[in-house]
C-alpha cells in the first residue's frame, strides 16, 4: 500500500512538472509572437518612415540640382559684367570702386565655386557623375597647379614646390575631375597655412601613383582627420581661419577617388604641426579610353 502511495505521488508531482513546463513554453510562445508581432509592426513603421525620407532625399537633391542650374547662369554673367568692368571695358574706374569691384569679384566667385560644389553633390546622389578615364599625366597637372596658384602662394609669402622622379607613369583616371580635387587639395592647403611651405608630390607606390599636397599649416586634430571627408563637416580651428567653407571638397574628392579606384586619406602629427592630403590612383594600361557613371 505504501508503494502504492509513493507511485501516485511521484505520478502527481511528475505530472504537475509537466504542466508547469508546458505553461512556461506556452508562455514563451505567447511572449515570443506578441514580440514578433511588434517587430512586424516596427518593421512596417520603419520602412515607411524609410520611403518617406528617401523621397525627402530625391526632393532635396532635386531641388539643389534646379536651384543651382538656375543660379549659375545669372552669376556667371554677373561675373563676366564685373571683370569687364575691372577691365575698364564700359570706361575708366575710379581706385575706390575698382578696390571694391575686387571684393565683389572675389565673393562672385566664391558663389560660383559653392554652386559648382552644390551640383556636384547632386549629380553624385543622382548616380549621374559621369567620368572619361583614360591615360592622364598628373605632372603634368602637378605644374599646371604650381602656375594657377603660385601668385596666391606669393600673396601670402608661401613656398610652392612640386616634386617628382622623371619617368613617371601616367595614371588611369579621368583628367578634369582629378584636377578638380587635386586643385582643391592644394586650395585648401594654401589656404590654412600661414607660413613656410606647401608641397606637391607624385611617387609610384606598387601598381598606383601617388599624389600627395603637404603643409605647414594649421595640422589638424586626429578627431577631425576621421570625418573630414563626409559631407558638410570642417575641421574646427578650420571654421575659424576661413568661415566660408562648405565642407563638401573633401566628399566630393572622396567618392571621385573611390569611384576611379583609388583611395584618399589624410595625416597630420597634430594641431599646428602642418597636414598631407593624399590619393592613389591605379597605373594607365594600354586599353582605350572609356566613359563611366558613378
Amino acid at each position: 500500500m505504501h508503494d502504492f502511495y509513493v507511485i501516485l505521488i511521484t505520478s502527481a508531482l511528475a505530472a504537475f512538472m509537466v504542466v508547469v513546463i508546458v505553461c512556461f513554453f506556452v508562455s514563451i510562445i505567447r511572449r515570443e509572437r506578441l514580440m514578433l508581432k511588434k517587430n512586424r509592426e516596427l518593421l512596417a513603421k520603419l520602412q515607411q518612415a524609410n520611403s518617406e525620407l528617401q523621397r525627402l532625399d530625391d526632393a532635396k537633391s532635386e531641388f539643389l540640382s534646379i536651384a543651382s542650374h538656375q543660379l549659375r547662369t545669372p552669376t556667371t554673367i554677373i561675373k563676366g559684367y564685373i571683370s569687364m568692368m575691372e577691365e575698364g571695358s564700359f570706361g575708366k574706374v575710379p581706385k575706390v570702386v575698382k578696390e571694391n569691384l575686387e571684393k565683389v569679384h572675389i565673393a562672385t566667385e566664391r558663389l560660383l565655386n559653392l554652386i559648382e560644389n552644390l551640383l556636384d553633390i547632386s549629380r553624385i546622389e543622382a548616380g549621374r557623375l559621369e567620368f572619361d578615364i583614360r591615360p592622364v599625366d598628373l605632372t603634368k597637372i602637378a605644374e599646371e597647379l604650381k602656375d594657377e596658384f603660385q601668385s596666391k602662394a606669393n600673396a601670402k609669402k608661401i613656398k610652392l614646390e612640386v616634386y617628382y622622379p622623371d619617368n613617371l607613369p601616367s595614371a588611369k583616371t579621368d583628367m578634369v575631375k582629378i584636377k578638380e580635387v587635386a586643385s582643391n587639395l592644394v586650395d585648401n592647403a594654401l589656404k590654412y597655412t600661414k607660413k613656410g611651405e606647401v608641397s606637391i608630390d607624385l611617387h609610384q607606390e606598387g601598381q598606383s601613383l601617388v599624389f600627395s599636397v603637404s603643409d605647414t599649416g594649421l595640422g589638424i586634430s586626429a578627431e577631425d582627420l576621421n570625418r573630414l571627408f563626409n559631407k558638410f563637416v570642417r575641421g574646427k580651428n578650420m571654421t575659424i581661419v576661413h568661415p566660408e567653407g562648405t565642407g563638401l571638397g573633401l566628399y566630393f574628392a572622396r567618392v571621385v577617388i573611390e569611384n576611379l579606384g583609388g583611395r584618399i586619406w589624410g595625416e597630420s602629427p597634430g594641431k599646428g604641426r602642418g597636414s598631407k592630403f593624399s590619393f592613389s590612383l591605379p597605373l594607365a594600361d594600354k586599353k582605350k579610353a572609356k566613359k563611366v557613371s558613378g
